[in-house]
């Protein structure tokens, strides 16, 4: 299981490190009384890989910590 649970680990790092791009949104604004264009600062879109990457290293973590949790119960039983 740990085993199991680190390569969930690394594979979910890896997606959302290597799945960084720049995600394309269709959405404008447009004020026609203002002569100055809004440019957000900060704001950023995940690319779906990110997202899976993400949600496998959290699957690999909650279960290295259910496995450590299960370590040590044992261990005091």
């Amino acid at each position: 299981m740990p085993i199991g649970a680190l390569a969930l680990l690394i594979a979910g790092s890896l997606l959302a490190i290597t799945g960084t791009g720049q995600e394309s949104f269709g959405w404008f604004a447009y004020a026609p009384l203002s002569s100055q264009a809004f440019l957000p600062d900060g704001i950023f879109f995940l690319s779906a890989r990110t997202k899976a990457g993400l949600v496998l290293a959290g699957v690999g973590l909650l279960a290295l910590t259910f496995w450590a949790g299960h370590r040590v119960g044992r261990r005091r039983s």
